[in-house]
């Protein structure tokens, strides 16, 4: 790793630490790009060597990955009300964020990828790709995950007297073999012609090993450090950028998260008002916080996991199966754009 490498990383650690005293959600992710943004932003030359990157890409595949087992998605048949219901909420998501980040003058492609209901890293992996510039996208998320997580902690903490995140899976040789499982699952990725072959390899291997009941769960200090690498290399995007752009954007990111919560209330209560499904699970599996936040906070407040969890799983390969339609259409709108 190079100096500036070095450097980033020290800058990001500090961001992790400091998210992690003031319980920020996804400390790891959010703290980093938060502190490396502002290092950004007051002049640091800021950078983190992209083959880091890329093999962090692919550990959070396998990490994606060996937390959904199909076999649990047979339970969603039972609950169609509340899948139709996620669907519409998705579709609020989509139309109502795409129209109000048009709003702030950045392209139509950006403004869809800050729109999408949840999955901030395969967001961000996927605009990357697309050539779309990513650090609107990454803030925009970052508001609406800072948003949504902290409303559904605080209603944990209000109706279960609080909770604690964090899956504290210890160093095992299991765990460590990951870091040899990660390029050889992005290898395979790049041999089956995948789109996003260092993030959908990893993850494929991850979902068929789960599903096969041999899931490994990653180390905390290794799953900090993909974290770390992530959220540092997006906030040194934001070097030469204007604050007052950032601020501009970042207010429509909060807009956006508000508008998140309020649709997923509205949704949730409808819901319950219409079936035997109760406000608060329905309301968990809406809202497009972490899986493993809401899954917490649904074991806090007495709530069936495996439902919450299902639901957002199903959301999130609903946005990775839509993967190759994404690339044609983010292709075809960027020619629209430039031939305007």
């Amino acid at each position: 790793m190079g100096l500036r490498t070095v450097s980033t990383l020290s800058i990001g650690a500090l961001g992790g630490a400091v998210a992690t005293l003031v319980s920020l959600p996804m400390a790891w992710m959010l703290g980093p790009l938060f502190a490396v943004l502002i290092a950004s932003l007051a002049g640091v030359r800021a950078g983190i060597d992209k083959r880091l990157h890329r093999g962090s890409i692919a550990m959070l595949g396998l990490f994606i990955g060996n937390r959904i087992e199909l076999g649990e998605l047979s339970h969603l048949l039972e609950w169609y009300p509340s899948v139709l219901a996620m669907l519409a909420y998705m579709g609020l998501m989509l139309a109502g964020g795409a129209w109000l980040f048009s709003s702030s003058g950045m392209s139509r492609l950006s403004a869809v990828f800050c729109s999408f209901p949840g999955s901030m890293n395969a967001t961000v992996i996927l605009a990357e790709r697309l050539g779309v510039d990513i650090r609107w996208i990454a803030i925009t998320h970052a508001m609406r995950l800072v948003i949504v997580v902290a409303s559904a902690a605080f209603m944990a903490s209000y109706l279960a007297g609080g909770i604690a995140l964090g899956e504290g899976n210890g160093v095992s040789w299991a765990g460590v073999s990951l870091l040899l499982l990660a390029p050889a699952s992005w290898w395979l990725g790049r041999l089956l012609r995948f789109p996003l072959p260092e993030f959908l390899g990893p993850m494929a291997v991850g979902v068929v090993l789960a599903s096969l009941g041999h899931g490994v769960a990653l180390p905390d200090v290794l799953l900090v450090a993909t974290f770390l690498v992530l959220g540092s290399s997006v906030g040194a995007r934001f070097a030469g950028t204007p604050w007052q752009r950032v601020v501009q954007v970042g207010r429509y990111g909060l807009l956006f998260g508000l508008y998140a919560v309020l649709m997923a209330v509205a949704t949730a209560w409808l819901l319950a008002s219409f079936t035997t499904h109760s406000f608060t699970a329905a309301l968990l599996a809406l809202l497009p916080g972490g899986v493993g936040e809401m899954a917490v906070i649904a074991v806090a407040l007495d709530v069936d996991p495996l439902y919450v969890v299902s639901h957002h799983v199903l959301r999130l390969l609903l946005l990775i199966l839509a993967t190759p339609a994404i690339i044609s259409l983010g292709r075809w709108l960027g020619e629209g754009h430039r031939h305007r």
